[in-house]
């Protein structure tokens, strides 16, 4: 199993990870009717969304999706126009992606928070899931209301204590792997879940 390629999310400039989703599903391809298909160890879903912001409303600016008919063996599909846009083929030869929709900035009528994290620790990588907000040097939390900016928060040193305290938990073991199958496999479940309490 490999991590797995986070949505982006473009603010102010920076290009960030979207590590945290507070309220249910921000996005999904089938709102488009798409159905992708993984490709790789590092995209199991098939897609991968970029978010921004334009006038303070949450937009789906671009969607990168692996689209197949399966005849026999998986064949290359074209997606359908979404908000006028029509889909770019593989922009290189190992893309992991053959529909490229650019510029689609297509509103969302999401209410809650996001956390948007950038400055990754590669020390803290781990072949599994989506890496949380706590393995990032910063981290911007904002909540919107049906689509709508209302507040943004710097949660950098908030966050910055709470990886030391899981860090310093993990330097407390004893190195012994104690955990049993039912835990190991809350924990591969919960790498795959981005969702954060406010």
């Amino acid at each position: 199993m490999t991590a797995q390629i986070p949505d982006l999310f473009l603010c102010k400039g920076f290009e960030y990870s979207l590590a945290g989703i507070s309220e249910g599903a921000l996005f999904g391809p089938s709102m488009f009717g798409l159905e992708p298909v993984a490709n790789c160890s590092a995209c199991w879903r098939g897609y991968q969304a970029v978010f921004a912001l334009a006038d303070s409303c949450l937009v789906l600016a671009t969607q990168h999706v692996e689209l197949c008919e399966k005849e026999g063996h998986f064949v290359w599909k074209e997606g359908p126009p979404i908000n006028r846009v029509l889909p770019i083929g593989p922009m290189q030869a190992r893309d992991l992606f053959n529909n490229h929709y650019v510029g689609i900035n297509h509103p969302l009528d999401y209410t809650g928070g996001l956390l948007l994290a950038r400055g990754f620790f590669r020390e803290l990588y781990v072949h599994m899931g989506f890496h949380p907000a706590w393995k990032y040097d910063e981290v911007v939390e904002l909540i919107f209301d049906k689509g709508m900016l209302q507040d943004e928060y710097d949660r950098s040193k908030r966050i910055a204590r709470i990886r030391e305290r899981i860090l310093k938990a993990a330097e407390r073991g004893d190195g012994k792997d104690r955990r049993t199958i039912e835990e190991i496999w809350d924990f591969v479940e919960s790498s795959f879940d981005r969702k954060y309490r406010r």
